[in-house]
Order: structure tokens, then C-alpha cells, then sequence
């Protein structure tokens, strides 16, 4: 009976873990380039039982409760709107726009929605250096004057870098299907990244939305709920039936 007790715990801690991320994913239902997250759960081992004084009669299996053994992301496509912003690029195939933080490190987007800031280099909403590159290597994007021209294969026309030399195309990386990227933020990941393989096209004028579906989210997180109140539920009829157990059986 006791046992029964840490199952239905371990059922409430994973449907809760569960609601957080569905939460999260609903809260960015409208954020550019975001990629959903999916808690994946796992049982703890089996206990196999049999008979008392029974050698080898074999009764079955018992379970011991679920956790969430891992938070996967999908990157799924999500659905492009034309914005006629010359700076809004959306991305379609196997790629990610590649970005510098304020460490240097490189970072990977589906969040095309990019801007000029005051020294007219192409960044981020939140000021990350978008890249382009020139024979094979990253270089920042500086527009010095009019738009940037971006065809759908990724080459630049009207960018130069920082000793101005002409910026060739924007500098798109993969992720490869083995590889497991780092979520950094709510639409940037960090991992090990290759060069673009197979079709893929970019998008001027238009953004990448997110990939949550917020009908299916909202499906999963009424059964989250009410996965979470029926082990509730468990829990209060077990110490229901232990206090009785205590205080009427033990002292009769």
C-alpha cells in the first residue's frame, strides 16, 4: 500500500514536469522561429512477482511508477506569413540562420526576423549578430546603404563585412540527424552543425512561426491535468484506507 503512495507521487511529479513544458509551448504559440518541446516519459523498472512459497510460479509484472526521462524538441517546419519587411527572412528545408552572441559563441535560428542596428549591422531581435560568410568563413553583415537583396538560394547582394569586402550569401548550417542540440533561450540552439544538405530555399519578406499546434497542446494538457488529478485522487484514498488501517484495526 505504501508503495502505492511513491507510484502515484511519481505520476503527479511527471504530469506536472509534462504541463510545464506544454505551458511553455503555449506561451510561445506566437514567437517566431520557436520549436516545441515534448516531454517524453519512461518507467521505472518492473518488479516481477510470484507466489510465496511457490518456487518459480510466476504471478506477472508490477509497475512502479513513470518520470519524465527526456525533454525532446521537434523541428517541424511552421507556417510562413509574408511580411514585406526587406529584413524578415523565413527559412524551408534542413537549415538555420547562424548567429553570434555577445560571448562569440555560435549560435543556430529559425527566428528570421531580423533589423539593422545603429551601425547598420544585420542582428537579432534581442542583438545577436546574424552571419554571412565569405569563401567558407563567418563574417558579420554591415548594409551600408538601400536594402539587402537575399535570393532564395541565401546570396546577398548589397552587403559588405567590417573591411568591405562584398558578403557572398547568408551563412546557414544544418543540424545533422544525429546530433543533439542545446535549447539556448526560446528559438536558439547550440550543437555540433554542418553544411546545408538537400533542398532548401529562403524566403525574403516573409517569417517562420512557430511549429506548436495549439489545439493538439491544449488536448495534451487536459489529459496532463487529469492524469495528475486521478493520481491525486490515489493518494488521498490510500492514506484514507492507512488511517483507517492505524487507528480502527490496529485497535480493535
Amino acid at each position: 500500500m505504501i508503495r502505492g503512495l511513491y507510484t502515484a507521487a511519481a505520476g503527479m511529479m511527471a504530469r506536472e514536469a509534462e504541463v510545464n513544458v506544454i505551458s511553455n509551448n503555449m506561451a510561445n504559440v506566437d514567437t517566431p522561429g520557436y520549436r516545441k518541446d515534448e516531454a517524453l516519459a519512461a518507467s521505472f523498472p518492473k518488479m516481477l512477482l510470484s507466489l510465496i512459497g511457490e518456487q518459480g510460479a510466476v504471478v506477472g509484472e508490477m509497475g512502479t511508477g513513470c518520470i519524465i526521462d527526456e525533454i525532446a524538441t521537434s523541428f517541424a517546419e511552421g507556417s510562413v506569413r509574408m511580411t514585406g519587411h526587406p529584413f524578415d527572412l523565413a527559412l524551408h528545408g534542413n537549415a538555420f540562420f547562424t548567429v553570434s552572441d555577445e560571448d562569440g559563441e555560435l549560435l543556430y535560428t529559425r527566428n528570421g526576423s531580423f533589423v539593422l542596428n545603429e551601425n547598420r549591422i544585420l542582428v537579432t531581435d534581442t542583438g545577436d549578430v546574424v552571419l554571412g560568410e565569405i569563401a567558407g568563413e563567418p563574417v558579420e553583415i554591415f548594409v551600408p546603404t538601400g536594402n539587402l537583396i537575399v535570393d532564395e538560394s541565401g546570396y546577398l547582394n548589397g552587403a559588405i563585412d567590417a573591411d568591405g569586402r562584398n558578403v557572398t550569401r547568408l551563412y546557414l548550417r544544418a543540424k545533422p540527424d544525429n546530433a543533439v542540440w542545446e535549447k539556448r533561450g526560446d528559438t536558439f540552439f547550440q550543437g555540433e552543425a554542418q553544411e546545408p544538405a538537400g533542398m532548401i530555399r529562403v524566403e525574403q519578406g516573409a517569417s517562420e512561426g512557430s511549429n506548436v499546434d495549439q489545439v493538439g497542446e491544449m488536448i495534451k494538457l487536459i489529459a496532463a491535468t487529469r492524469a495528475y488529478e486521478a493520481n491525486a485522487k490515489v493518494i488521498q484514498i490510500t492514506d484514507s484506507t492507512l488511517d483507517r488501517l492505524v487507528n480502527s484495526v490496529g485497535s480493535a
